[in-house]
């Protein structure tokens, strides 16, 4: 089976936090429902960042339009933090905000610094959410696939390791 096959095939855990849980809309239903249709998804709802059900996440949605453009630049610094201090950072978020054209240059800034990975919506462009969706679960992929090489390369360090020793030992051992 191809890698590009067995992507598609894998179920894949979508998880969201509601930063606002006790307002309840049509927008959140309707961004729900579009969650739950996508293929080969499951989806969790947390009650919180430290919610056991956050492990594994392939994708985390959080659903952000109640803050305003400064609590959501001073949030997104927290929630980074949060996720690192979790060891969560591999996990990708797909943020829903009505963030406004002018901070982009400042949240630009601030994810070329850093090394997790995730992207605003708008609330009123959920047409791409599929795509939004697919590419974020692509990155995490990634993310997992340059974790094995690196575990592959340590073990091969380690074999070369041995064998560069014991050609020594056999070396010093003929002569």
């Amino acid at each position: 089976m191809s890698r590009q096959s067995d992507f598609l095939s894998q179920r894949r855990r979508i998880c969201s936090w509601d930063l606002q849980p006790q307002q309840l809309d049509s927008f959140k239903a309707s961004l729900e429902q579009q969650l739950r249709f996508l293929p080969q998804m499951t989806w969790y709802r947390l009650k919180a960042l430290d919610d056991p059900e956050l492990f594994p996440c392939d994708l985390l949605v959080v659903y952000s339009w109640h803050l305003s453009e400064n609590e959501m630049l001073m949030w997104l610094d927290g929630f980074e933090k949060r996720l690192k201090k979790q060891r969560a950072i591999w996990i990708p978020s797909l943020i829903v905000t009505p963030l406004a054209l002018s901070s982009i240059p400042e949240i630009l800034e601030r994810t070329l610094q850093s090394n997790w990975y995730f992207d605003l919506i708008h609330p009123e462009h959920l047409s791409s959410l599929p795509i939004r969706v697919a590419n974020l679960l692509r990155i995490h992929d990634h993310l997992h696939e340059l974790e094995r090489y690196e575990s592959e390369i340590t073990q091969l360090q380690t074999v070369v390791g041995s064998i560069e020793k014991e050609l020594e030992r056999l070396k010093n051992g003929a002569t």
